[in-house]
């Protein structure tokens, strides 16, 4: 109930902004969005997330785990789905993943944890540095308001510090006795954890002797979100918004780094708001880059939350025709 209410508040406030906008230029704009760059911007989006469940695969493999690429199809699509409904920067999501490589690819808790962390971490690294270049250059080519500096730091602070948290976890998983010796050993849970951490440690070293291929894939995810700019670029093009690929590119990890931050779920509001914050310096009226907000987070969150919620659904009908034809035999 709790996630419904916040799921509401959120396309609530994407009304409200809307509302603020001069939103009949917002409907002509989409009336006039050449349908064909719309087929291509979602495209682009279904290669984005073959490349993500691809890079699950080629790490899962490097682990000697042969993980079949539509179990791991499963796995983000559920996820996908449970971190679009969660504010809580999709540790929710990462958390159902977890649990899904457990009871649906057979992983051992140890080695679904590493998967999803290591992934997790090069994509998370990969975001910060193109932030780290992003801010660098906003702030030097466009200038800055001290309240956008704050929205900025704090984010990239935000964000850095949950990487150092993970770059820690994967590094010194023994760091985490601390905290174990003040654990109950009810059920053995003190043992289990400790066990667990053993496990994932020798995980862990065993990926981080493949320095080369894990350099590949580091230089995937940086890919991977160079398309999202891609995008961006792809739709400023179509509604005649005069923004070079830099540009776009800046305004887009920026975006996403505000829209990160655990407060409403899937950054639905905060993005869309923080985007039309950027995009002002740069000469871009406010319903223009409402309507370049709009667009861009149809491709990327709510064509991907529907697609999701629509493979759950299905896989449930699946799943209810199987019983049915097994309760018959």
């Amino acid at each position: 109930m709790k996630r419904f209410i916040l799921f509401l508040i959120a396309v609530l406030c994407i009304i409200l902004l809307i509302w603020q906008t001069d939103y009949v230029e917002i409907i002509s704009g989409l009336k006039n969005l050449n349908p064909w760059i719309l087929f291509y911007l979602i495209s682009l989006q279904i290669l984005t997330i073959f490349l993500v469940n691809f890079q699950w695969y080629k790490i899962s493999d490097l682990m000697n785990e042969k993980v079949k690429l539509r179990t791991l199809f499963h796995v983000n699509m559920v996820g996908t789905f449970v971190e679009s409904i969660t504010p809580s920067a999709k540790a929710g999501g990462e958390a159902t993943k977890v649990y899904l490589l457990k009871s649906q690819a057979g992983l051992s808790t140890s080695k679904a944890t590493a998967l999803v962390g290591i992934q997790k971490t090069f994509s998370l690294a990969a975001f910060l540095f193109l932030n780290f270049v992003s801010i660098g250059w906003f702030v030097i080519k466009v200038g800055i308001k001290s309240s956008q500096l704050e929205i900025l730091l704090f984010s990239f602070i935000f964000l850095f510090l949950i990487l150092i948290l993970l770059l820690t976890l994967i590094l010194y998983p023994r760091k985490l006795g601390k905290i174990i010796k003040f654990l109950p050993n009810k059920r053995n849970i003190r043992t289990k954890v400790e066990n667990f951490i053993i496990a994932f440690e020798k995980e862990i070293k065993n990926l981080l002797k493949l320095n080369e291929k894990l350099l590949y894939q580091i230089i995937l995810s940086l890919f991977i979100w160079i398309l999202f700019a891609y995008k961006t670029y792809i739709i400023t093009k179509g509604l005649n918004i005069e923004l070079s690929f830099i540009s776009s590119a800046v305004i887009t990890y920026l975006t996403y780094m505000v829209g990160m931050l655990p407060l409403l779920p899937g950054g639905i509001g905060t993005f869309e708001a923080s985007m039309t914050l950027f995009l002002i310096p740069m000469g871009i009226s406010y319903s223009k880059g409402m309507l370049l907000a709009l667009i861009l987070r149809f491709v990327t969150f709510w064509f991907v939350f529907i697609l999701s919620g629509l493979y759950i659904v299905l896989q449930e009908i699946l799943n209810l025709i199987r019983g049915d034809r097994l309760a018959k035999q």
